[in-house]
């Protein structure tokens, strides 16, 4: 049954070709207007790779010209430099306006360039050849006033300015010139070169085409009738040709359009789908990233408190030299560290494509985590909460800078998110090759189900957390790649009402723990 309808449609497409053939020619024939496509596309080429050769040696001339009078300026630097430093000491002013007009006359002699030299307030000193014709400079003098490079082209003239340098500041300007002639002569030959060949090669390749083609056009012909069925939803089922070419596997290409044709819209169907769901979040985290500004205060308030609690204590106890010192001290870190955080609420901003930059180093754990917690001790103490270290000698290797960012923000959340009178615990211990770093409060209990919500970025908790606005969700993500990228781990490894025992020994009826984990480096009761 196929075999017959495809003999079938075979007999028509015969008979319409007898048909055309019969009709009277409407235009030119796919005879000619295949080879001209191809003579045109072969002009495109030919002209797209003329203007790239040619936009590269323009390209390159203007390079090789603004290096050589870079270099040019370098030495009139130069040597203005070492008649300022040799000669009498005197103010900028007085040295250029006594030794530019010489030293413009041997410069432009040594260049084989008109060189103009200027002083620090713009006004011409020096002139290799006060004759000649000016340009106006004024716009490109200003720049080079402000110490930048400027220069003007006219044809074939450039002029070129740039600042003087001198041990004091700027000695003034130097103003050269140059031609661009030979470059642009060089330009157009090379261009006529292209036309010429282009032309040639274009004429032989349409003829050599056109001998070619014509063999083409029947197949061609019978193909794209084909195509145009395709293309109105009709389908052959067998090959109208029998040939092992191009033109064969276009043909049998065609057999397979419909099924393409039907996966593809399938594919479309799929992907759609697929790009509702990135539309959707992308709105989420356009949302998220505007609540981002006014939520950023909170990850900045924490060096700022502590900051405030030394200056209350300051102004409490001033006449106590070990708390001023101490306070001093504090109140540096905390600064420094303000800064610090402005930067990782940026990266963080950025978070997918961010590539930290860490500088590590052996690390004296035990003394970083004392370090961090009295820096919190004082924010701690105005809560009125029992806040204890336990630690055990440790080296890890890491970034110490980003380790304490990590432990601070962990003992920041844990005053933070804390009842009034309750307990923080700031602790270390050693197993096997790894450092595991505690930091266990009695603040309220996160529910299991948002333990890997709070590692996100931008993602808060609800406001029954804390008596305090809800953070931006930037310190503790931060911290987790942070660790991550130390080749650590945090996690939220308890938080429920089955409790957790403080340092006293009694079980509290709520509490959260964050684990810290950390290769070893070395562990050693000496250290």
């Amino acid at each position: 049954m196929n075999e017959h309808h495809s003999l079938h449609q075979q007999g028509s497409l015969r008979s319409t070709d007898q048909q055309k053939r019969k009709r009277k020619p409407t235009g030119l024939s796919l005879r000619w207007k295949f080879p001209l496509v191809l003579a045109a596309l072969l002009l495109f080429t030919v002209g797209v790779l003329s203007w790239l050769v040619l936009t590269g040696i323009r390209a390159n001339q203007t390079d090789q010209m603004e290096r050589s009078l870079k270099r040019q300026a370098e030495i009139v630097e130069m040597r203005v430099k070492q008649s300022y430093l040799l000669g009498v000491r005197q103010s900028p002013e007085g040295f250029m306006k006594k030794q530019a007009p010489q030293l413009a006359v041997e410069l432009g002699v040594s260049s084989n360039m008109r060189v103009i030299l200027y002083d620090g307030q713009g006004h011409e000193v020096g002139n290799s050849l006060p004759l000649a014709f000016r340009t106006n400079v004024s716009q490109a003098l200003s720049y080079a006033l402000q110490g930048k490079i400027a220069y003007i082209t006219e044809g074939s003239a450039v002029t070129y300015l740039a600042p003087l340098q001198g041990p004091d500041g700027l000695l003034g300007v130097v103003q050269l010139h140059s031609s661009t002639e030979a470059q642009q002569q060089f330009y157009q030959a090379i261009a006529q070169l292209f036309l010429w060949t282009g032309g040639a090669v274009l004429v032989l390749s349409f003829i050599l085409g056109l001998g070619y083609v014509s063999r083409q056009t029947r197949d061609i012909g019978r193909l794209t009738r084909a195509s145009e069925q395709i293309s109105a939803g009709h389908y052959p089922e067998t090959r109208l040709l029998r040939r092992q070419d191009e033109l064969g596997r276009l043909d049998e290409g065609m057999l397979q359009m419909s099924h393409v044709i039907r996966e593809s819209i399938t594919a479309l169907e799929n992907e759609k789908l697929r790009l509702e769901e990135a539309v959707q979040r992308l709105r989420e985290l356009e949302q998220q990233q505007k609540s981002f500004i006014g939520n950023i205060s909170h990850e900045l308030k924490t060096p700022l408190t502590s900051i405030q609690a030394y200056a209350d204590l300051l102004d409490m106890y001033g006449d106590d030299p070990e708390l001023v010192r101490e306070a001093r001290e504090s109140i540096s870190k905390e600064t420094k560290r303000l800064y610090e955080l402005v930067e990782d609420s940026l990266r963080l901003s950025v978070l997918d494509k961010y590539d930290f930059e860490l500088h590590t180093e052996a690390v004296k754990l035990h003394s970083l985590l004392e370090d961090a917690g009295s820096r919190i001790r004082g924010k701690a103490a105005a809560r009125r909460l029992n806040f204890s270290i336990d630690t055990v000698p440790a080296q890890v290797w890491g970034d110490p800078k980003h380790l304490m960012h990590i432990v601070l923000n962990l003992l920041d959340n844990a005053v933070k998110y804390n009842r009034d009178g309750g307990w923080i615990t700031l602790s270390n211990r050693v197993e096997q090759d790894t450092v595991i770093v505690c930091i266990r409060n009695s603040g309220p209990w996160i529910p299991r189900e948002q333990w890997d919500m709070i590692f996100e970025p931008f993602a808060t908790l609800s406001r029954d957390r804390s008596r305090q606005d809800s953070g931006t969700g930037l310190g503790l993500p931060l911290a987790r790649r942070l660790a991550e990228r130390m080749g650590g781990e945090l996690q939220l490894t308890a938080s429920d009402h089955s409790g957790l025992e403080n340092d006293n020994g009694h079980t509290n009826v709520s509490g959260n723990e964050f684990s810290l984990r950390l290769p070893l480096l070395v562990h050693d009761g000496s250290l």
